[in-house]
């Protein structure tokens, strides 16, 4: 061990640091597939296939089986989690960049299991996202490995975030909107070789995963015509959509940080999960982190029925996160703004629909992720756009955030001001 160490110190650091980006890639693009095979089979044994098999996946099973699965899970849940916090926290992946000094082979596995059991969630129908479990896990690897080949602690802490862009890299196949969020997202300095660094990063990781992980798009959009009545259109929904997203955004927030960790979430979670369940026996598409419901409103489906799933998706993933559950948001903000671009569209009689929905969609990832570009190249990704949609959704994600920035420069501002009235 000790002629290991002393070989890997020998090796030049700008070599060393280039070496663990590498590995890093590597390990997490392994990691996205063992999530997506285990996905894969969660579904199949909760449903009796997976959603790479079937376009809905929930289209032709018995709602007992649904009941079933969503009571299973959610009680498991609320035990696995209660038993991982009850003596002491789960960290996000800032906790983990703050606390990495004090991380050890403990708390390791506790996060592992954390970060593996939301994809067995999401596999069994919770409504939240699935992409926060390979950022968490290819953070929590980031640490051994930069320990291992002796970096500083500040590259440490830049490399825990590119393990987590490469997590998000490994399970969509979005290698450099994955290290646009490095940058955005996560708040990272940008400078060249941090960029270089994290685009080693993202790229080895979903070459990896490629291997298993499929490239096509997740949903099924036709290459869309955009116009310059585009742009008014685009006006519209910036101006109603941004303060929706920004509520959904801070509720969302809030609930997490009031997630019940103690003994009522054996209470609160298997009874969120019943709530779904009972929802799920008349709206089905709500089951999942977006996908299925995102697919049905592309379809085109009755404003009223566009109406319930928005609502009722908002409530349940908020009521999810209250309860005790953890997972993502990206998913469902997707299909939110979707849904949210539709009724909008149906109330003004828009034409070009499509493209419409997708500015919804850009809107309200843009305020989820604080990201603009890291949004817009999501929405490319998943819909599988070509270049030509890219001036109009980068656009929107622009003046979006901005608009965001202004609406949270002015909330600080009345903060400040109120305590002194």
């Amino acid at each position: 061990m000790e002629r290991i160490v002393r070989t890997i110190q020998a090796i030049p650091y700008k070599l060393r640091i280039v070496l663990v980006a590498c590995l890093l890639g590597l390990v997490s693009g392994l990691a996205g597939i063992f999530l997506h095979s285990l996905l894969e089979l969660v579904e199949g044994l909760a449903f009796g296939r997976s959603e790479h098999q079937s376009g809905f996946l929930i289209d032709g099973v018995a709602p007992s089986r649904i009941w079933l699965s969503l009571f299973l899970v959610g009680a498991s849940s609320a035990l696995v989690w209660y038993l991982l916090q009850r003596k002491g926290n789960i960290l996000s992946i800032k906790g983990q960049m703050k606390e990495e000094p004090s991380l050890h082979r403990v708390h390791f596995w506790k996060q592992m299991l954390h970060s593996t059991w939301q994809i067995i969630a999401v596999g069994a129908g919770a409504p939240v996202g699935k992409e926060g479990a390979p950022r968490e896990i290819g953070a929590l690897l980031a640490s051994p490995l930069g320990r291992v080949l002796d970096l500083s602690f500040q590259d440490r802490m830049f490399l825990i975030a590119c393990g987590a862009g490469a997590g998000l890299a490994a399970v969509y196949q979005v290698p450099l909107t994955s290290v646009f969020f490095i940058f955005e997202t996560l708040g990272l300095a940008f400078s060249i070789k941090r960029f270089v660094l994290a685009g080693i990063t993202t790229y080895v990781a979903a070459y990896t995963a490629g291997w298993v992980i499929s490239d096509r798009a997740l949903y099924q959009v036709s290459e869309i015509t955009w116009s310059p009545t585009v742009l008014w259109q685009m006006v519209i929904l910036i101006a109603f959509l941004t303060p929706v997203a920004g509520l959904f955004a801070r509720l969302t927030k809030k609930a997490s940080n009031h997630r019940i960790k103690d003994k009522r979430i054996l209470i609160t979670l298997p009874l969120a999960f019943v709530f779904l369940a009972s929802l799920a026996s008349f709206q089905p598409h709500l089951l999942g982190n977006g996908r299925m419901m995102a697919q049905e409103i592309l379809n085109g489906p009755t404003w009223q029925t566009i109406l319930v799933l928005f609502t009722l998706k908002a409530i349940v993933v908020l009521l999810t996160f209250w309860a005790g559950a953890y997972g993502g948001t990206l998913t469902p903000s997707f299909a939110l703004g979707i849904a949210g671009a539709a009724l909008i569209s149906l109330l003004l009689g828009v034409g070009n629909a499509p493209a419409f929905l997708l500015l919804g969609s850009v809107i309200f990832l843009t305020v989820t992720l604080k990201g603009p570009l890291s949004a817009t190249g999501l929405v490319l990704g998943f819909t599988g756009q070509g270049l030509t949609a890219l001036p109009y959704l980068l656009l929107t994600a622009i003046v979006t955030f901005g608009l965001t920035q202004g609406f949270d420069r002015l909330m600080g501002r009345k903060i400040k001001v109120s305590p002194a009235r």
